[in-house]
């Protein structure tokens, strides 16, 4: 980890001077030059938050969100290095980027906020929930990650790799404290500025929490963290994005702006270039298809064009229109009522006492909703004319048994879209929905982490030895679903 702290103690003694200001300018305008050059001065820890708040929107928007879909096959990479993407055949170089934004533009960030004495106690919470999520997901992508000795290069230059159990756990603990110091205040009023938007701190932080305890198995502790959760969709916590070229969504950004050509939904040219989630949408429609949903809905055919868009010579684009997914001001989900609902769904089911009655309402709640907010949109017929979308296109369930989980988990592998979480489920559930490799695969089992960095592997020598591989699964992911 030996460059990850030089970049660190480096941001670390810069942060007095007026070299900071190229951190500062990213998140403000207001700030003015220092007359002379060579003076130094404090920074305000609330000119800091927006650096770690940007950091965060990029790990769960970015790069990694990019990555982890089409590992679950929400996607297909059809160009260059996301053809070798299909593959599985990542190099470890890939992630250095993504592991160095997290750890120095995220969480070394956010510790000097909640470090610094003039911190209020809700800007200090802000820091906590949104350090505590960067380190829960960075366990739960990599397995053993810094935390315990994490961005802390005086004393620990060679930083111990701790257990990903501990260090979600961990994550959890921080999230919770920043409940403690945020209270009732709204994310706008909470030093979201131009970047977030949602209800309040405490709902989408209880959100987080529930995303996370879910993932250690943890089933009642999901229950009351979600019960305590986002409960409408106006309070999901989200990013907030409009049309400058740096504020822009960034999957729009990614597929638009910069690497036209790289990720699609399909590639009809060539048998068998689609993604699991193309041909679960396509279902209904096509004729023989070898994929079926196990909740037959026929407003599958507007979900699909909310996401996906047919174009030119059989691709089938990420739809980036005005009002839809991947617009290019859309907002995207970083917590949401959706989730919530379906993290109460099946955690009611697999706690011991399997309570399949409040599962079937929390799924229907989720199915209710999609009706609400594609009516929303506003689809258009042949003709022009306004369609009303009714409950029988986005039909409630009252299955039971193994038939109610997958149900569950297949709403929320299509209604999450893009979102880390989905990578998540599959490897936490054993892939329960069966999502297949895609066709190019050169492994035969699901992939069960990201890459340790090679910078890492290169700088820190407690790198974990022997250094894993894509499919060697994670401890807490190892365990039976």
């Amino acid at each position: 980890m030996g460059r990850f702290f030089y970049f660190y103690t480096m941001i670390k003694t810069t942060l007095n001077k007026l070299m900071v200001c190229l951190v500062i300018l990213a998140i403000t305008s207001c700030i003015k030059y220092h007359e002379n050059p060579n003076a130094f001065y404090k920074i305000a820890p609330e000119l800091l938050i927006g650096q770690v708040q940007l950091a965060y929107m990029n790990h769960m928007e970015g790069n990694a969100a990019r990555q982890a879909s089409y590992y679950d096959n929400h996607f297909h990479g059809c160009d260059r290095s996301y053809l070798t993407s299909n593959t599985y055949g990542e190099n470890r170089g890939s992630y250095n980027d993504m592991w160095s934004d997290v750890y120095i533009e995220g969480i070394s960030i956010a510790k000097l906020v909640i470090e610094n004495k003039s911190s209020s106690p809700l800007l200090k919470g802000v820091a906590q929930i949104l350090q505590g999520s960067l380190y829960a997901e960075m366990a739960l992508l990599f397995g053993d990650v810094p935390y315990s000795q994490a961005v802390n290069p005086d004393e620990y230059p060679h930083p111990v790799y701790d257990a990903q159990q501990s260090v979600v756990e961990g994550g959890i603990a921080l999230i919770k404290a920043g409940i403690a110091n945020v209270g009732d205040v709204t994310i706008s009023e909470g030093y979201g500025g131009n970047r977030l938007a949602g209800g309040t701190w405490t709902v989408a932080a209880n959100t987080l929490v529930a995303r996370y305890e879910l993932s250690l198995g943890n089933y009642d502790a999901a229950i009351a963290a979600a019960t305590n959760g986002i409960d409408k969709r106006a309070e999901d916590l989200v990013t907030q994005h409009g049309t400058e070229y740096y504020n822009k969504n960034l999957f729009y950004q990614f597929t638009v702006d910069e690497r036209d050509g790289y990720l699609f939904a399909a590639d009809n040219s060539r048998k068998g270039n689609q993604s699991h989630l193309y041909n679960l949408l396509k279902s209904s429609t096509i004729s023989g298809s070898e994929v079926t949903r196990v909740l037959d809905t026929s407003g599958d055919f507007y979900r699909f064009s909310h996401y996906f868009i047919d174009s030119e010579y059989g691709i089938v684009r990420l739809n980036y229109n005005i009002g839809v997914r991947f617009a290019q001001t859309a907002s995207f989900p970083l917590a949401s009522y959706n989730e919530n609902q379906l993290i109460l769904a099946e955690a009611n089911y697999k706690k011991s006492s399997k309570d399949e009655a409040p599962a079937r309402t929390h799924l229907n709640n989720v199915r209710t909703e999609l009706v609400n907010e594609y009516n929303a949109i506003g689809f258009k017929d042949v003709s022009g004319n306004t369609i009303t979308i009714t409950q029988n296109k986005f039909p409630k369930t009252n299955a039971s048994g193994d038939l109610l989980l997958r149900q569950i988990l297949e709403e929320k592998y299509i209604t999450l879209v893009g979102e880390i979480v989905t990578f998540h489920d599959l490897r936490r559930t054993g892939n329960f929905l069966n999502v297949p490799l895609k066709k190019q695969a050169i492994i035969s089992t699901f992939p069960q982490r990201f890459l340790y960095p090679q910078s890492e592997i290169d700088y820190n020598k407690n790198v974990p030895k022997p250094v894993p591989g894509f499919i060697d699964k994670t401890t807490v992911f190892w365990k039976s679903y």
